[in-house]
């Protein structure tokens, strides 16, 4: 599973003040999203840890949520239905186990980004201010990801990112789309180790430090 993304290329043209690139972002730091807004796609920077306004220890606020337990859970439930997303990536990292170690790998596109499917929510305090939060959602891991370990983000194509954003599409084909999506990973390959800090920053920390796998290549990682 993935707790660390690379956000550096500009999303759309209209960012949030104060935005900068992250190669190396990990949980709890300000993550930039897509969400309708009045009909209208929005860019914004929110938490990534997701915190419910009624949520009281937010030590417990999650960076992620399996897309097989979204309907049972209540503090998914409801951003489900009403307070769907998507995280914007330039790709995300992902450690496989080797013997007493792990190798941190780097997961993207050939050209272009990836969509992270995600849900958000609002915490409101008491003086009327409030911060927006969000979690990426994992499912079960396909095509390259399958590679590396049992989980990965879901990634979106164009047509999914459409459906998942749009306030009429039923409840009940959100589960189903999460699940069925296939991965949009074309390429990934081993970085080096420092971006297991999260202090590790640059645009050094996304490139290959050993072969890269392919789609299309037969060979497992090694």
């Amino acid at each position: 599973m993935t707790g660390r993304i690379a956000q550096f290329n500009a999303p759309a043209p209209d960012l949030p003040a104060g935005w900068r690139p992250n190669w190396n972002l990990s949980p709890g730091n300000r993550i930039l999203i897509l969400r309708k807004t009045d009909s209208r796609l929005e860019c914004t920077e929110v938490l990534w840890n997701l915190t419910p306004g009624w949520l009281r220890d937010l030590s417990r606020a999650p960076f992620s949520a399996q897309a097989e337990f979204l309907h049972d859970k209540p503090m998914f439930r409801e951003p489900l239905v009403q307070r769907r997303c998507l995280i914007p990536v330039d790709g995300f990292y992902v450690w496989q186990p080797q013997g007493q170690r792990k190798q941190p790998w780097y997961l993207r596109r050939e050209n272009g980004g990836l969509a992270l499917a995600a849900l958000w929510d609002r915490y409101a305090l008491d003086d009327g201010t409030y911060w927006d939060s969000c979690a990426l959602i994992t499912a079960p891991a396909k095509g390259l990801p399958a590679r590396l370990g049992e989980r990965m983000p879901v990634t979106l194509n164009r047509a999914e990112q459409a459906i998942w954003l749009a306030s009429a599409t039923a409840p009940g084909a959100l589960q189903p789309l999460l699940l069925n999506a296939d991965s949009q990973v074309q390429l990934m390959y081993p970085v080096n180790p420092a971006v297991s800090s999260p202090a590790t920053q640059g645009p050094h920390c996304c490139n290959p430090i050993g072969h890269a796998v392919r789609l299309d290549s037969p060979a497992a990682a090694e």
